[in-house]
C-alpha cells in the first residue's frame, strides 16, 4: 500500500513539473516586448460643507484610497491580443471585508482589420464618453465622472443606470476612413445586467444586451457619436430598458468641450414607461502651465412627465498635470434638487455643497 501510494505520489509530481515546466516554456516563448503593463492610482478627499444632516455627501473630510489599478497586455501575435484590468479600491482588505478588487475587464481579441476587432470576455459597455474609461482616472478632467449620464442616483436618489458599467459577451469593433474623416464603432452583445446571479457567469433570460456605438470625426476639432443600449429585463417591475444617447467633442488643443445627452425608457409589463433624462457639459481650458479650470453642469429629470423631481449638479475646478504625469485636482460640487426630488428635496433648500480633491499618477 505504502509503495503504491509512494508511486502515486512521484507521478504527481512529476506530472506538476512537467506542466509547470510547459507553461514556463509557453510564457517564455512570447517575446517581452509584446507584453506590456501600466497603471494608475487614486489617491482622494471629499468634505461636505455643514453638518451630516445638511446634505448628502461626507462632513468628516473622509481620505480615500480610491484606487491602485493595473493594466495588462499581450499580445500574442500581430492578430492576437490578449487584455486585463485589475482594479484595487478603497484600500481592500478581504479579510476584514473592506474594499473592493474586480476583474474591470478580461478579454481576447483576434483582429481581422484595424476595421474589424472581435473581443471574447468581460468587456466595459461601450456607451457614451466616460464609461471605458471611467476608472481611468488621468484620463477624467475632473475627480469624478459626469454623474448625470453614468451614475444618475448620485444626483437624484432612486434615478436608473441608463445601462450597466460591464457586459460579458462578443464584441466588435474597428475603425476606418469616410471621406478622409475618422469613423469608429462598437457593437457588444451581452448577457445584459441581474442580481439573481452572476451575470458575467450566467444569464436569467435568453435575451440578449445589445450595445452599439459610432463616432465621427466632423472636422480635425469635432467629433460626434451616438450610442444605443436595449436589454429584455426578468424584473417584476419592468419588462425592457432602452437607452440613446449623443455625444459631441470640441477640443482645440487648449479650448475643451464635452457634451452628453441620454435619454432612457424603463417599461412595466402594461402602462407607460418610465422616460428618464441625463445631460452634462462641460468646458475647460488647458493653460501652458498644466493647469487646466474646468466647469461642468449635470442635469437629471428621472421622470418626464414631472416636473419637481429633477436634480441639477454644479462643478467648478482645477486640474493641474506636472511633467511627470502626476495630477492634483480640486473642485467644489452644488447640487440642487426640485421639491420632489429623492434625497435632495429632505434637505434644507433641497441642495447642498462639498469640495473633493484628488492626486492622480498614471504610469
Amino acid at each position: 500500500m505504502r509503495a503504491a501510494l509512494a508511486r502515486g505520489s512521484h507521478r504527481f509530481w512529476l506530472v506538476a513539473v512537467l506542466s509547470a515546466s510547459v507553461m514556463v516554456g509557453s510564457a517564455a516563448a512570447i517575446d517581452s516586448d509584446r507584453i506590456s503593463l501600466n497603471g494608475y492610482t487614486s489617491f482622494e478627499l471629499e468634505k461636505q460643507f455643514g453638518d451630516e444632516a445638511d446634505g448628502l455627501g461626507d462632513p468628516n473630510a473622509s481620505f480615500d484610497a480610491d484606487l491602485f489599478d493595473l493594466v495588462l497586455n499581450v499580445q500574442v501575435d500581430d492578430r492576437i491580443r490578449a487584455a486585463a484590468d485589475m482594479t484595487w479600491e478603497h484600500g481592500v482588505a478581504s479579510e476584514d471585508d473592506r474594499g473592493n478588487v474586480a476583474l474591470e475587464y478580461g478579454f481576447v481579441e483576434y483582429k481581422f482589420s484595424d476595421a474589424v476587432k472581435v473581443r471574447f470576455g468581460k468587456m466595459f459597455t461601450p456607451f457614451g464618453i466616460f464609461n471605458e474609461i471611467h476608472t481611468a482616472k488621468p484620463a477624467i478632467l475632473s475627480v469624478k465622472e459626469a454623474a448625470s449620464t453614468n451614475k444618475a442616483e448620485r444626483i437624484v436618489d432612486g434615478a436608473y443606470r441608463f445601462f450597466p458599467r460591464w457586459g460579458t459577451g462578443v464584441a466588435i469593433n474597428g475603425g476606418l476612413y469616410l471621406s478622409e474623416r475618422y469613423l469608429d464603432y462598437d457593437l457588444l452583445i451581452a448577457n445584459g445586467d441581474q442580481e439573481e446571479s452572476n451575470p458575467y457567469e450566467q444569464d436569467n433570460n435568453q435575451a440578449k444586451s445589445w450595445t452599439a456605438r459610432v463616432r465621427y470625426d466632423i472636422s480635425d476639432q469635432l467629433q460626434a457619436g451616438v450610442s444605443f443600449y436595449y436589454d429584455k429585463l426578468s424584473d417584476p417591475d419592468y419588462d425592457d430598458l432602452m437607452s440613446e444617447g449623443i455625444q459631441l467633442q470640441y477640443d482645440t488643443g487648449t479650448l475643451r468641450i464635452i457634451a452628453e445627452a441620454v435619454l432612457g425608457s424603463m417599461s412595466p409589463g402594461s402602462g407607460s414607461a418610465t422616460k428618464q433624462l441625463g445631460w452634462f457639459v462641460q468646458p475647460s481650458y488647458r493653460l501652458a502651465s498644466g493647469l487646466t479650470p474646468y466647469v461642468r453642469l449635470d442635469f437629471v429629470d428621472p421622470d418626464r412627465e414631472r416636473d419637481d423631481d429633477r436634480g441639477f449638479g454644479l462643478t467648478f475646478g482645477f486640474n493641474f498635470e506636472t511633467e511627470g504625469g502626476l495630477t492634483f485636482k480640486v473642485e467644489e460640487n452644488y447640487l440642487k434638487g426640485g421639491d420632489q426630488s429623492a434625497g435632495l428635496s429632505g434637505l434644507p433648500g433641497n441642495d447642498y455643497s462639498e469640495i473633493k480633491a484628488a492626486v492622480v499618477l498614471g504610469f
